[in-house]
């Protein structure tokens, strides 16, 4: 049984592997400011997946962005104030493999709909 505060962050904020894989490198690395080309390749996943992933993640509050002076956009970790202890939270449970099995399990069920929970959000940020 997930912790409500967790599973509320996972319906929200991180519903896809993609965006887990991306919170847990940006805790890690607090510091972090990089393109979404930069990290991508950090993290050997596909640019689409992870610029629409770190769009979103920004949009939800758990990241920042700027524009950079090429044109192309820094993230950086900056939860906002209400989500430092869901995240914390999930961090926690991530170390436990027993949790870690659940909270990815529940994070492939959230993956399966996040498209279209989002689609109107990042349809319009494309166009």
């Amino acid at each position: 049984m997930l912790d409500p505060l967790v599973q509320r962050l996972l319906e929200h904020a991180i519903d896809t592997p993609v965006k887990l894989h991306l919170l847990l490198l940006f805790h890690e690395n607090p510091r972090l400011e990089a393109s979404s080309f930069v990290i991508a390749n950090r993290v050997c996943r596909d640019i689409w997946s992870v610029e629409q992933a770190l769009h979103e993640l920004a949009e939800d509050g758990v990241l920042c962005n700027r524009a950079a002076g090429s044109g192309d956009k820094l993230y950086n970790y900056a939860p906002r104030d209400e989500l430092i202890d869901s995240i914390q939270r999930l961090i926690c449970g991530y170390d436990d493999p027993l949790e870690r099995d659940t909270l990815q399990r529940s994070i492939r069920e959230l993956a399966s709909y996040a498209p279209y929970r989002r689609s109107s959000a990042w349809e319009r940020q494309i166009a």
